[in-house]
Order: structure tokens, then sequence, then C-alpha cells
């Protein structure tokens, strides 16, 4: 017969008295941290599906900014499929508003060739050099595929005389001749627009429209504006007209030299100017009235001379400051 000794019995005793304790602890004592846990395991999974979706979210992003920005890389000269003449006159025109004295333009026809078409214009006419290298930046950067051939520039200065007043201005021009290819009807990927593949329409740039800027970094394009006008002359032929109606020191009578100042007789009457003053091409640099004397610099078309005019001793109204 089995039986149990003391010692078997106390073992048994705190046996059977940790697994109550653990029990009760377990499944009384504890059960809020374990709804804790449980709880923290599943937002651990949530989070961790979440990074699975936001991941393939990821991928499918950069597919898709690879497809679109291949087709930007495309689009950014836009081919038509067809292109009339009133479209191309009308943008041409609308690009030479402001600067152009002058802008002819006459069609030599269409052509085709290996993969696209060319409509080619012929243009004449006469203009600022700076408006003139605006255009050809324009034609040749924007997103309408144009591109300017054979231009010839040669030097021009207009001089015109009003009627009214007879002030004669002066412009210095560019007389110009080109060709101007527009290209059409080319090849997909040479540059037509395709939709997106998200359904989203893209806004196709009409031809005769002109915006602001290429969609490219201007670190990648040439100055839009000249560093320097090479057909300004140094030295001018002729000498500038007196546009602005400025004393001409040369032909002028010097009458008298009160407070710094002279007073220079014209058929227009008396003017009165002081050192610093703008004289027709020139300013005064110096009047003296111990001396009798008014110094003037001037630029004569590029070459620069200096103009002295003194009172004559029998001037009525010479005044000299500092005379005792």
């Amino acid at each position: 017969m089995f039986t149990l000794d003391s010692n078997q019995i106390l073992l048994l005793s705190c046996l059977v008295l940790l697994a109550g304790a653990g029990t009760y602890l377990t499944y009384f004592r504890q059960q809020k941290t374990l709804s804790t846990l449980d709880q923290n395991i599943e937002a651990k999974k949530a989070e961790k599906k979440k990074i699975r979706a936001l991941q393939a979210d990821l991928d499918d992003a950069e597919s898709r900014f690879r497809t679109v920005r291949q087709r930007w890389r495309t689009q950014y000269k836009t081919v038509p499929e067809t292109i009339s003449s009133p479209d191309i006159v009308a943008y041409l025109t609308e690009l030479t508003q402001t600067g152009f004295k002058r802008f002819d333009i006459t069609s030599s026809g269409s052509d085709d060739r290996d993969g696209y078409s060319v409509h080619t214009f012929s243009a004449d006419g006469e203009a600022f050099f700076t408006n003139l290298y605006r255009f050809v930046w324009t034609v040749e950067n924007n997103r309408p595929f144009y591109r300017i051939r054979d231009l010839d520039l040669t030097y021009l200065e207009e001089r015109t005389t009003d009627e009214e007043t007879g002030r004669t201005t002066m412009d210095v021009l560019v007389s110009f001749q080109m060709d101007i290819e527009a290209i059409y009807g080319a090849a997909e990927e040479v540059g037509n627009e395709r939709p997106p593949s998200d359904g989203r329409e893209v806004e196709r740039l009409p031809v005769a429209q002109t915006p602001s800027s290429p969609p490219l970094p201007s670190s990648v394009l040439p100055n839009p504006a000249p560093e320097i006008n090479p057909f300004y002359p140094l030295v001018f032929e002729n000498v500038p007209p007196n546009e602005y109606d400025r004393l001409d020191i040369e032909s002028a009578r010097l009458l008298s030299i009160i407070d710094r100042q002279a007073i220079f007789q014209t058929s227009e009457g008396l003017r009165r100017l002081g050192e610093g003053d703008r004289v027709y091409l020139g300013r005064i640099v110096e009047v003296d009235p111990v001396e009798g004397r008014v110094v003037a610099r001037l630029n004569r078309g590029g070459v620069t001379d200096r103009v002295e005019r003194t009172l004559r001793r029998e001037s009525p109204l010479q005044q000299v400051e500092g005379q005792e």
C-alpha cells in the first residue's frame, strides 16, 4: 500500500499552493496586464501591415515617377501632328510686338523629311538688337519646336525728324534676314504628348501661345538677355541729334556768370546752367567766375572733346565773384 511520508506531504502541499497562487495571479491579478499586452501585439501587427502597404505604395509611386519623368522629357518640345500657316504667323507676330520696327515673313512651303515635316518661313525686317536677341532666344528655347536658320544681321542707324517740333531722334537698329522652321508631324517618341496613365488630361500647348519661360532650369539655358550689344558703335559716323533740346554750348553766347551759374543767350532766350548740368553731347564740368570761363566735356558720337567758352570783356552783364 502506497503511503506518503511527511516530506512528500510537505512537497505536495507546496506544489498545490504554488499552482493556486500562479493561477490566481495569472487570471485575476494580471488580467489587465495581459489585455494590455494583447492590444500592443495587435497594434504592432497593424503597424507592420501598414508599413508593408506604404512600401508597396512607394514602389508604385517610384514607378509612376519614372514614367512621368520620361514623358516630361519627351514633352519639352511639343510637335503637333499638323500645323497651319495662320498659327505660325500668329505665334511669330506675338513675339515681335515690342522692339521691332518691321517684321515681314513669307512662306517658303513645307518639306517632308526623315520622320518629321518642316514648314519654312523667310523673315526680314528691322529691330533693336536686344529685342531681336530675345526673339531668337524664345524661338529656340520655348516648347513649340521652331528653329532659326541662316540669320544675317546688318548695322542700321535711323534718324527721324519730328515735323511739329523739329527735333531729330536717332535709333541704333539692326536689319535682319533669317529662315524660321516650324517642326510638325514627328514620330511619337520625338515629342508628341501622351496622356498620363492615371487618366488626367495633359494641357496641350497651342502653337500660338507664348509661355513665360521654358520648363527647364535657367542654369542649362543661355542668358535670355545679351551681355553686350555688338552693333552699338563706339564711334558714330555722324554726331547724335539733340533729342532733348539741350543747350548747344558751342552755338550759344555766354553772357555772364552769376553765383557760379553761367547765363547763355540762345535763339529761344536765356538759359542758366551750373557745374554738372547736362548740355547737348555732354556736361558742364567747370564754371570759373574769376577767369570768366565755362568748360564742358562733350562726347561727339564716341570722340571725347573739351570745349571752353569765355566771357567777352565788353559784355555789360559780366560779373566776377570775389572781385574786390
